[in-house]
């Protein structure tokens, strides 16, 4: 199993990773300013076969933004700025990263009416080492 390896790999690549400094969370503090990324959930695949073990992550990554204009231009801003950081990911310890690719991006308002959202999905193939 994989463990913590591929969440602890995603923070490296997302922290610094956007012009407007988004901090990256697994979970916020509630003095944290927006912008701001989450990583969120994951499903992890057993794809083991007769050879070798192998493991299909699904992963969510959160990005929030609560702009004074109420324009999603800054959190679309910064999902677009994840996705290039996470198909940058080259490295998850302990394992190979077979591949990497971005499979959605979803950007709604929250109900609280203040706060833009948006999730982006990957879907990485990862081997042993």
């Amino acid at each position: 199993m994989i463990g913590a390896e591929f969440q602890k790999a995603q923070f490296a690549a997302l922290n610094g990773a956007t012009d407007c400094g988004a901090n990256v969370f697994d979970q916020v503090p509630e003095s944290n300013p927006f912008p701001r990324i989450t990583i969120g959930d994951e499903q992890v695949i057993d794809d083991t076969n007769t050879c070798q073990a192998a493991w299909e992550v699904f992963s969510d990554v959160h990005c929030w933004s609560r702009p004074e204009s109420g324009s999603k231009i800054e959190v679309k801003t910064v999902a677009t700025q994840v996705v290039t950081a996470m198909l940058g990911l080259t490295e998850v310890v302990g394992f190979t990263l077979v591949s990497i690719e971005h499979q959605t991006t979803r950007f709604f308002r929250d109900p609280d009416g203040l706060t833009e959202h948006a999730v982006v999905s990957f879907r990485a193939l990862i081997d042993p080492a």
